[in-house]
This record gives C-alpha cells, structure tokens and sequence, in this order.
C-alpha cells in the first residue's frame, strides 16, 4: 500500500505539472509568447539532443565490444545509468 507521505509527494508533483501547463499555454495571450516559444523549443531540442547523442553512444559501445568480459559488465557510467532510469521510466517498470 501506498504511504501517506508517497501519495502526498504524488499529489503535489501532479498539481505542478498541471499548473506548469497552465502557466505555458496562458503565455501565449501575453506579448512574450514568441520569447516561451522560442524557450519551449530550444528546451525540446536540447533534451532530444542529449538523448540522441546517448543512445548512439550506447549503440557504438555495444558494437564495438564483440568480447564482453567480466570487468566491462559491470561498468557503469552515468550515461548508462541515466537510459537505464529513462527507459525503466518510460515503460513504468
């Protein structure tokens, strides 16, 4: 079962991502809608970027290492570390 303090924690994060939302989509009646355009978007850009650069990354490693051995298993980076996270994300698991 779910503690109080985890759903409290849930709860909160929902509330601010939907006031975020909120907050973004009423930028758009103000003057400033190019400047959170153009913000939105680099935002987007920048993390679809860093993702890219570490799924190649990932799929070079895994190419290239034809001989896995014991010592190469175990290590981690925090680029693996961090898809390992997103993907468990992702997927909900």
């Amino acid at each position: 079962m779910i503690g109080r303090e985890a759903l409290m924690r849930k709860k909160i994060i929902a509330w601010s991502l939907f006031l975020a939302c909120v907050l973004f989509l009423s930028l758009a009646a103000t003057p400033y809608s190019r400047t959170a355009d153009e913000l939105l978007i680099t935002v987007r850009l920048t993390f679809i970027i860093i993702i890219s650069v570490l799924v190649v990354r990932e799929r070079w490693r895994d190419a290239h290492d034809s001989h896995p051995t014991a010592t190469s298993a175990n290590t981690t980076d925090v680029g693996t570390t961090f898809l390992n996270r997103f993907r468990r994300w992702y997927h909900g698991e």
